[in-house]
């Protein structure tokens, strides 16, 4: 090889080169404008448009991204913002509710209304004040068995949202609870009780883990607030 051939082997600039400067020195076309205006780059159809129509194009793209994202985002909070009323609504009218059964009935419809659910249901770990005085389905009393199906919920004090297990399932919603695909289990406690409030759906996508869940939380702050003078404490 000549010492000519030498030189224009070494004097090479690779695709690689030419990346790794313009990556270093971003204010390239700035200084070279004319160069930009004249650069060509493939159109996915095949056209050819220029590096500045290309941004132009990708800036149009990630704009209209962005926009689709804050309406999203805007319809979010307008449904979250409504819920939270109706949910404002809800603890008011059990407030005024003279008894369990008028409570765990009017829970069981707006719930069923407010957040599309197939089943809810309500089981507590305790026994009633006063047995005399309404029907107690809902009292389970304190089985320590059936208390730890649940036991890390009620603790952690947190719902959580997804597939439940076939022993929580059938305990809350009974043999025929095979139908529910997703839900949302929400702790109730006391003092010396506690227990859950399920919101389950035939639709497998309606209840996902993870899920944002700080309203239902604080459902169930009010509710066993509420249960609290109808509970039998030790």
């Amino acid at each position: 090889m000549s010492a000519q051939e030498e030189n224009l082997e070494t004097n090479i600039i690779s695709e690689e080169n030419v990346a790794e400067y313009l990556q270093n020195n971003p204010d390239f076309f700035n200084k070279h404008p004319s160069i930009l205006a004249e650069l060509q780059i493939p159109h996915e159809r095949g056209a050819a448009i220029s590096l500045v129509e290309k941004q132009v194009a990708v800036l149009r793209e990630q704009n209209q991204q962005t926009r689709k994202r804050l309406h999203e985002l805007i319809e979010i909070a307008r449904q979250n913002e409504e819920l939270a009323r109706r949910m404002h609504q809800l603890a008011l009218t059990l407030m005024e509710a003279d008894e369990p059964k008028d409570i765990f009935k009017t829970m069981y419809e707006n719930l069923k209304k407010n957040f599309h659910a197939d089943r809810v249901v309500v089981k507590l770990f305790a026994d009633p004040a006063f047995v005399d005085s309404f029907p107690t389905e809902e009292f389970s009393g304190k089985d320590i068995q059936e208390q730890s199906l649940f036991k890390s919920i009620i603790e952690k004090r947190m719902p959580l949202s997804g597939r439940m297990k076939r022993q929580q399932q059938v305990f809350l919603f009974g043999d025929d609870g095979d139908d529910i695909a997703s839900s949302v289990m929400v702790p109730l406690h006391g003092e010396s009780w506690g227990g859950i409030l399920a919101i389950g759906s035939f639709d497998a996508e309606r209840f996902q883990p993870g899920m944002g869940v700080e309203l239902l939380a604080n459902l169930g702050e009010i509710l066993s607030f509420i249960l609290k003078p109808w509970i039998k404490e030790d």
